[in-house]
């Protein structure tokens, strides 16, 4: 009975940033400044991972008494100041301000202010040359929700965001920065396409693929289209016959149906 109530008791501790290390490989590491991040996407610490439960509880009295001063703090108004963090693809490591991190999930905020340093894991598997063309493109957009599965599709999409920068200073009379242009195409161009996805219920038809993938698809298709054409198709059309698919064939057939190309 003492043994099974002893299991009861155990906590897992935070996951370590060492032991992390020593699983993956890495080719460098690069600063990316302040960020707001996702506090679930904190999950372990660098050096005090074995002072916290899995869930940023402390384990010890003094940890506790710090928290509590913290969660007052907070409760008063106050602003902490921003964590120190690292990235290992989408998972953080506190290097400083883990009680900061427990007061902010105690209190069931989403997202916390963070100092940013990336670790980048070598291209030798396709998950990693994804998350990298991932990375690169959140760091010269600002857009962090934008997910593709497959090689190559994100530099598409910054291709768009390049042209609309371009139309964009040209309207204006002068430059416009990247990540303004990347916002703008966001919320004018962007989201009303994926809303659309949404309402069609077209990811039904691309088990495996998010709503970015589609957005891409929709896009390539309406150029390849529109270049047939000799105008442009549009975006309307261009789902309509996304729409048009026949239900049951596979991800390849479906492509190979819209653009009719060999694969």
């Amino acid at each position: 009975m003492k043994f099974l109530r002893g299991l009861f008791r155990r906590k897992k501790h935070l996951r370590s940033f060492e032991e992390k290390l020593k699983e993956e490989s890495f080719t460098g590491w690069r600063d990316l400044g302040y960020q707001t991040i996702e506090v679930d996407k904190i999950v372990g610490s660098v050096g005090r991972y074995r002072d916290f439960d899995e869930e940023f509880r402390p384990l010890k009295g003094s940890s506790k008494n710090r928290l509590q001063e913290l969660e007052n703090a907070v409760l008063r108004g106050k602003i902490l100041p921003p964590i120190e963090v690292y990235k290992i693809k989408d998972e953080y490591y506190v290097i400083d301000g883990n009680h900061r991190v427990a007061v902010a999930k105690k209190l069931g905020q989403k997202e916390i202010d963070a100092h940013v340093i990336e670790y980048i894991p070598p291209e030798d598997k396709i998950e990693n040359i994804l998350y990298r063309e991932k990375s690169d493109f959140e760091l010269i957009t600002g857009l962090r929700d934008i997910i593709l599965t497959e090689i190559g599709q994100y530099k598409k999409i910054l291709n768009q965001i390049l042209e609309h920068k371009y139309y964009m200073s040209e309207k204006r009379g002068e430059e416009v920065g990247i990540k303004e242009a990347a916002k703008d195409w966001y919320k004018k161009i962007y989201l009303p396409i994926v809303e659309r996805i949404r309402q069609e219920k077209l990811l039904e038809a691309f088990p495996g693929r998010t709503e970015a993938d589609l957005y891409v698809y929709i896009s390539d298709h309406k150029w390849l289209e529109s270049q047939k054409k000799g105008y442009d198709i549009g975006f309307e059309k261009a789902i309509e016959d996304f729409k048009n698919l026949v239900p049951g064939t596979t991800l390849k057939d479906k492509i190979l149906e819209l653009f009719k190309l060999p694969f």
